[in-house]
This record gives C-alpha cells, sequence and structure tokens, in this order.
C-alpha cells in the first residue's frame, strides 16, 4: 500500500517508513490539494516579494542562501525567510504543520514536535541558487537524540531544471558528521566533500508532494536554470526534549542567534 492522504489526516505506508529510516530520505505524494496550496502560497509569496511589515524585523533571517549575507535584496538568487511563523504568528498551525506533525509521528515517533520552518524560493534564470552539498547536522549543536524529519513541500513543481533536491542514499546511517567547511567568508553556507564513489539521486516532486529526509544524509540542490521559480516550504521536527535543549543553548535556528555551525569537525 502506498502512502495516502485521507481528510485531515495522512498515513505512511510501511514501506515508505522503511525506505526513510534504510536510506534517510522519502518522497511522499499528493499531501495537500490545490486549495490549501492556493492558501499557503499567498503567505508564500507575501515573505518572497517583501509585502509584509514583519520582513523589515527580519535580520539576517531574511537572505540569500547561496550570497553572503551583505547582498541587496536585487541580487538575490536564493531568497530564504527563515521562521515565518515566528514573524507573521498568523500563519502558524496551518494544515501543511498539521499533516507533517502526523508524517513525522508516524516515522520517527509520537514525541516528534515542530522545530523550525523555512520558505526557499529559488528565483528564476539563477544558475548560482545552489545548495552545496551538506549534512543538517553541521548547523546544528550536537544533543542527545538527533531524531529529525524534515519536510520539504513543493509548492511549484520541483525539478532537475529548476534545482530540485538530491541525496546521497545511506549516507547518514553512520550517523556520523563529515567535515564540512564554509562556503565564503560571510555566508551561513556549508559545504563537504562527497564521500568517495557517491552519486545523488535527485528527486523530482510534484505540486503538493514532499521529500522527508533526516538529519545526517548527505544532500543538496543545484541552480534553477528554468524560467519559472521554484518555492519551497520546509518544516523540520525534533523530538520535544531536543527542542528544549536546543532552546537551553541559545539556539532556534534563525541567522540572528548564536552560531553553532560545525565547521572542519
Amino acid at each position: 500500500m502506498k502512502s495516502y492522504r485521507n481528510g485531515q489526516n495522512y498515513f505512511v505506508s510501511q514501506e515508505d517508513k522503511g525506505f526513510f529510516l534504510e536510506n534517510g530520505y522519502v518522497k511522499l505524494g499528493q499531501v495537500l490539494n490545490e486549495e490549501e496550496l492556493e492558501s499557503i502560497e499567498q503567505v508564500y509569496d507575501a515573505f518572497k516579494d517583501r509585502k509584509l511589515d514583519c520582513v523589515k524585523e527580519m535580520g539576517k533571517d531574511f537572505c540569500d542562501m547561496s550570497q553572503d549575507f551583505s547582498t541587496d535584496f536585487e541580487d538575490y538568487a536564493l531568497i530564504n525567510a527563515m521562521l515565518p511563523t515566528k514573524y507573521h504568528p498568523e500563519f502558524a498551525g496551518n494544515i501543511f504543520e498539521k499533516l507533517a506533525t502526523q508524517i513525522s509521528r508516524q516515522l520517527l515517533g509520537d514525541d516528534m514536535v515542530k522545530d523550525y520552518d523555512q520558505f526557499l524560493t529559488k528565483k528564476p534564470g539563477k544558475a548560482k541558487a545552489s545548495f552545496a552539498m551538506h549534512q543538517d547536522m553541521g548547523y546544528w549543536p550536537l544533543t542527545k537524540d538527533t531524531r529529525t524529519t524534515t519536510c520539504c513541500l513543493a509548492i511549484t513543481p520541483s525539478k532537475r531544471q529548476n534545482g530540485c533536491i538530491g541525496f546521497i542514499p545511506g549516507s547518514g546511517k553512520a550517523k556520523e558528521l563529515i567535515k564540512h567547511s564554509t562556503k565564503d567568508d560571510n555566508s551561513h553556507t556549508l559545504t563537504l566533500d562527497l564521500p568517495e564513489g557517491s552519486q545523488p539521486v535527485f528527486v523530482e516532486v510534484e505540486r503538493g508532494s514532499i521529500t522527508v529526509h533526516d538529519e545526517w544524509i548527505v544532500h543538496g540542490s543545484g541552480g534553477n536554470v528554468s524560467n519559472q521559480y521554484r518555492k519551497t516550504y520546509v518544516l523540520a521536527h525534533r523530538a520535544k526534549e531536543t527542542v528544549k535543549e536546543e532552546r537551553a543553548m541559545g539556539f532556534d535556528h534563525s541567522h540572528n542567534s548564536i552560531d553553532f555551525r560545525n565547521v572542519d569537525a
């Protein structure tokens, strides 16, 4: 049986759960319907186009993730709006949050709770709107329990041409951090050298479907050479005690907060 949506619930099949646990990622189809997507996309575009007053308060949480923090908005290639529900609380509790929580708990346990959210936009014709290969744990403090599901919703279709995500299957099974380095001097972006012989599997995703990946898998994405935006809504869940541990350290995934990047680990 395939994973499926029924009413206000999403059901992850044992086959898809097993694939996630073995490979570190999985693709789940038809999570949101068109009406739900249109509602979410209105808020998404208001951030992307800086039409909300709260964007002025975001500091480094509104930035270009492919370039340094000093880049002018007109020159952005990869627009990052970090923690949208922090700055626009009315958006909290939306249908994707509810379904992503269900999915996370089915994959990793009933103690999984929302950790952070993020809007990522690759502008058309921007080959440099890419994410270097990395592990998410390269950006985060090491905690006792690292279990994570990062759900990436395709608000627009995610294709090779517009920079869909690529994974190195099974690359996180050892649960060890590979050596990372900074992409440049004034950027938040990390990069790593791919394990020898590894080849990314690029996962194309239709509008309304998602990928889910864990905290250790090596992944990244190419630039957008198409003539359309690529829009992705990211929601990450971690164990409730892990989120409490993070916050006690002063870490909330904001670029304005303490920097816990594990560089040259």
